[in-house]
């Protein structure tokens, strides 16, 4: 269950970094707490991941990463590459919802 609720933030935050692709999304409450959310969720599993031994942690990267664009995208900084990373989360976020529906 757990799984298939990131999954579906995954897709989320991969939506509005695609639709921040084009153009900055500055001053958005929602896309600054999802910024923070996923820097947090990014960070707590590299760190996890790392202190019980698994140093080869690809999961949380995509999120740290995908959180500071967001954080770039609220304070006006845009680029084209942001579609780049839009289209890994989407992908990540549909591949942990499917894995969370058939546990």
């Amino acid at each position: 269950m757990l799984l298939t609720i990131l999954g579906v933030l995954d897709v989320v935050i991969g939506a509005a970094l695609w639709m921040s692709s084009g153009s900055p999304i500055t001053g958005s409450t929602v896309i600054l707490v999802l910024s923070l959310l996923f820097m947090f969720k990014g960070g707590w599993s590299i760190l996890s991941s790392a202190a019980a031994g698994w140093f080869f942690d690809y999961m949380g990267i995509p999120d740290l990463i995908a959180g500071v664009l967001l954080m770039m995208s609220y304070l006006g900084i845009s680029f084209g590459f942001f579609f780049y990373v839009a289209l890994i989360m989407l992908v990540k976020g549909l591949w942990s919802f499917l894995i969370g529906l058939k546990v």
